[in-house]
């Protein structure tokens, strides 16, 4: 499952790692691979091409520190 916060300094795409009994979530950053793997067999055109693109370029930036 995927979320995305909008929160400044933590804002970006997520993965829920874990989900706790008591319904705490946990969750780590999209990686850029996770991205990539989203859209291997179709095209994306317009908004949804800007949107993954910008994932792709955040999680890059993540992962190079």
């Amino acid at each position: 499952m995927k979320v995305t916060l909008t929160e400044p300094d933590i804002a970006g795409s997520y993965v829920v790692a874990e989900r706790r009994e008591d319904g705490t979530l946990v969750l780590r950053s999209e990686t850029s691979d996770e991205v990539i793997e989203q859209f291997p067999d179709r095209t994306l055109e317009g908004d949804e091409l800007l949107g993954a693109l910008e994932r792709l370029h955040e999680a890059t930036l993540r992962e190079e520190g």
